[in-house]
């Protein structure tokens, strides 16, 4: 599916990372391997340290701090807010959805919009197709959204392949409406759902509800222990795919914009790992510099939540005063794939915070 929305633009981007931080060196001892060979493998991949929110703190309550920090430094206001979509793929209860819980605790005006959506890695570029599509159709002048997660919470700390690789996070940002002709989003969305396998929790829906049977691990043939309640990553067959599909999906958006590809002054990827992602900017021609691969070994990989994380670390302040053009481009579970292209800059505001911990929904103001 390709689309292309005029007169919208990114406001401002907030993403929060838990303030407790987990380091791979600390972590060796849980891996049924010799230490010295995930030494080796975390060199290779990146793999540093993540953050992992502790086990009070919900996706919910990570994306009210955020809002309530937004509301503090007046960049938000609570009784303008006219629409919040979350993207998940965790929630706070099997129902009522994130979003309701989210406007419960910020204490919204009831006559908020809210919906939810459930997606994975290519969740932050989907909710932004969503919410830039409420803002053209003239329904609302600003649109919020909050993509966020918990995606430690899937992984098994015995399973090598995927532990190291998980982070918490939340991001929000505000699509508004705009009268600029250069504010435009041109998005392309490719799925194979044929490879669903290749990254997924067998049990817990309603497929293979979760019983005390399926929570029982087992050690798979690499040597890694995990259950069906886990997830299980086939890492070969991701990176197979990611380098197969990627690579032309970004030449697709880029001829779908009408921009060449050598324009694009940066690539916002969301950040599987640090290996993956040198590979994929070498097999795109693309300089290293300009494809940031950061984030997993400062933050961890936090599903649909990397790509605010990746913009506000790495351009944060900058977008205040200047102006890039961009090329938002995610990958993962389905198999699904997703691009953007627009002019990213002059907001108002985007900076990387910290959650402090134990559900706290109150901000502390802690910037880093």
């Amino acid at each position: 599916m390709k689309a292309t929305i005029h007169g919208v633009r990114l406001r401002g981007i907030c993403a929060i990372v838990p303030r407790q931080v987990y380091k791979f060196e600390d972590e060796l001892k849980e891996f049924p391997f010799p230490e010295k060979s995930s030494q080796r493998l975390g060199r290779v991949m990146g793999f540093k340290e993540h953050r992992i929110a502790d086990a009070a703190t919900t996706p919910c309550d990570l994306a009210s701090f955020t809002m309530n920090h937004l509301f503090e430094r007046g960049w938000l206001h609570k009784d303008k807010v006219q629409g919040i979509i979350v993207v998940a793929q965790m929630g706070d209860h099997p129902l009522p959805g994130n979003s309701k819980v989210i406007h419960g605790q910020l204490g919204l005006p009831q006559d908020v919009y809210c919906a939810d959506m459930y997606e994975n890695c290519i969740g932050f570029i989907s909710g932004l197709y969503a919410a830039c599509c409420q803002v053209a159709s003239g329904a609302m002048d600003e649109v919020v959204l909050i993509v966020t997660d918990g995606g430690s919470c899937r992984a098994n700390k015995q399973d090598r392949n995927t532990y190291p690789l998980c982070g918490d996070a939340a991001g929000v940002a505000v699509i508004c409406k705009s009268d600029d002709p250069e504010d435009t989003i041109h998005f392309v969305f490719r799925n194979d759902g044929s490879r669903r396998d290749a990254l997924i929790v067998p049990a817990g829906g309603c497929r293979m509800p979760a019983t005390a049977e399926t929570a029982v691990p087992a050690r798979d043939e690499m040597g890694n222990f995990r259950s069906l309640n886990d997830m299980h990553m086939d890492g070969t067959a991701v990176f197979q795919f990611v380098m197969e599909s990627v690579p032309p999906l970004v030449e697709e958006v880029c001829a779908y914009a009408g921009v060449e590809k050598k324009a694009l002054q940066y690539h916002l990827t969301h950040q599987p790992n640090r290996f993956m992602l040198q590979k994929l900017a070498d097999l795109m021609n693309v300089p290293r510099e300009i494809l940031f691969n950061n984030i997993v070994e400062n933050f961890g990989n936090s599903s649909c939540s990397t790509i605010p994380v990746n913009v506000a670390f790495n351009l944060g302040s900058r977008l205040l005063t200047e102006k890039f053009l961009v090329c938002f481009s995610a990958f993962g579970a389905g198999l699904s794939l997703a691009a953007a292209i627009c002019r990213l800059g002059g907001m108002d505001f985007c900076e990387l915070i910290e959650h402090p911990g134990n559900g706290c929904i109150t901000p502390a103001a802690t910037n880093i």
